[in-house]
């Protein structure tokens, strides 16, 4: 018996031994996935004439809605118009299309018809500002102020839509052609779907047979304090972003008098139905983009955490306890359950026939708009819920690759613009237009060339949005550069 437990215990000292051994060499081969970016200097801008445009333009007050009859677009008119003023040679050097009335797809050709194209996105129009008392200045003025350009769409997304024709309108003033076409596509309706704006853009050019080698949308940026025990900014790239399914629950019974109710209300049925997937969250894991963003923030870290990031095979469990433990860290995980509508009586002693709930659900990457239907229906196993989507869903689309020139591309780029930060794919948790182009880019990647603190996030849809002055120079250099190094 004592030479069993010491044969035991010997072999247990074995496979911690082997244990320490992997977790070491995982740690030391663990390598930097950085790239040593070629020093280059920042273009001058017109700082000047760049600023205006984005003042006037967010004086224009581009807004979307759900609903048809709610639009009113004079703005983009005068928006469009104000383009064609601010910015002449792009306007003359460019091929402009009118998509849906409103959306706008220039083309600019390049040298050589057999390379692949490269397409910038951007989008038109904002939310609206139903919160202007509380705005330090005006969210449609377009104020300059304490270095800052205030109103609504500086961050969402004007400035970069604004700072895109600014790059275009200094490079052709330099005399620069393209090597490859340049596509540049800013919707007009992102904010609620972008079914009529970016979805027909990508119809077109996918009918006219053109394959992009990257498309570059809004997405992260460079962020300030996003890591716990990392002094570095991160310049967040997305590789994907997450889908969009809001399911509308309706709990039908018969109305009558609140003095002779019934054991189970439209009420009660609707609310028990909620609870139930609010008890039941979506099961977590570590998508696909989230694992590639430790690979690439893990060599960047001190002990412990690069042992923690080199060996995810067996601390995984422990991570995703950790991201769990917080609201935006759970979020990059799971399918997010958000009951976001409840409704249902409209007098306090009649029983409501029906009641109806609305819960937003964001798909994670390998999780199916059908897949998080039938879980609902499985959890909530309540015959008396109809479950039907409110709006047209979006699946989470395919992810791009880090493996490819395009990747090495913009990596270089922002090393080139932000070199002090470090670069890591990521996923984004809320949508854009990006998922649309799925069919025409290969690769469709989302990042914001700007520096974020973390409460400059709470500005877009939020109040006070603002982008710096000198920041906003520095985006316009960076799409200069961009172009310069994706399609020269």
């Amino acid at each position: 018996m004592k030479r069993i437990a010491f044969y035991g215990f010997a072999a247990l000292l074995l496979l911690v031994a082997c244990l320490g051994a992997v977790v070491t060499y995982n740690t030391l081969t663990y390598s930097s996935m950085q790239i040593e970016a070629s020093a280059r200097r920042m273009p001058q801008v017109n700082l000047d004439r760049a600023v205006a445009a984005l003042q006037e333009a967010v004086r224009k007050k581009t807004i979307s809605y759900e609903e048809a009859g709610d639009w009113d677009f004079e703005p983009f008119i005068r928006l469009h118009e104000m383009l064609e003023m601010r910015f002449p040679l792009v306007h003359e050097h460019l091929d402009k299309e009118m998509v849906s009335g409103y959306s706008l797809l220039y083309t600019w050709r390049g040298v050589s018809a057999d390379e692949k194209a490269v397409l910038l996105l951007a989008h038109q129009d904002v939310v609206n500002a139903p919160d202007a008392a509380i705005w330090e200045h005006p969210p449609f003025s377009g104020t300059v102020a304490d270095g800052f350009i205030w109103g609504r769409g500086t961050l969402d997304d004007k400035g970069s839509m604004i700072g895109i024709f600014a790059a275009v309108e200094e490079l052709l003033e330099a005399g620069f052609q393209p090597k490859r076409t340049v596509y540049l596509c800013f919707g007009h309706d992102e904010e609620v779907g972008g079914w009529n704006g970016a979805s027909k853009m990508a119809d077109l050019l996918r009918d006219r047979g053109v394959t992009a080698l990257m498309s570059l949308d809004e997405g992260m940026a460079v962020m300030e304090g996003a890591v716990v025990n990392m002094t570095k900014d991160i310049a967040f790239i997305s590789l994907t972003e997450k889908g969009y399914l809001s399911l509308e629950l309706t709990a039908h019974g018969n109305p009558g008098h609140a003095s002779t109710p019934p054991r189970e209300t439209t009420l009660g049925i609707l609310s028990r139905a909620v609870t139930r997937l609010e008890d039941n969250p979506m099961p977590a894991s570590l998508p696909e983009p989230v694992r590639l963003m430790f690979r690439y923030l893990g060599p960047e870290m001190n002990f412990p955490m690069n042992v923690v990031f080199a060996n995810l095979w067996l601390t995984q469990p422990l991570v995703l306890r950790q991201l769990a433990s917080e609201r935006a860290t759970d979020a990059a995980i799971r399918t997010t359950t958000a009951v976001t509508i409840m409704e249902g009586g409209i007098k306090d002693n009649v029983l409501p026939a029906t009641a109806r709930a609305v819960v937003n659900f964001r798909p994670k990457p390998g999780e199916t708009v059908a897949q998080v239907t039938e879980r609902v229906e499985k959890i909530i196993d309540d015959d008396r819920i109809e479950v039907k989507p409110l709006r047209r869903p979006s699946e989470s689309p395919p992810m791009a690759r880090v493996d490819v020139p395009a990747f090495a591309t913009l990596h270089e780029t922002i090393g080139q613009v932000f070199p002090d930060a470090i670069v890591a794919p990521a996923m984004m948790l809320g949508g854009s237009d990006t998922h649309h182009y799925a069919g025409v880019a290969e690769d469709r990647y989302g990042f914001t060339p700007m520096r974020f603190r973390m409460d400059d996030l709470e500005r877009i849809h939020g109040p006070n949005e603002r982008i710096g002055v000198e920041a906003f120079g520095r985006m316009i250099g960076f799409y200069m550069m961009f172009i310069e190094n994706a399609a020269g």
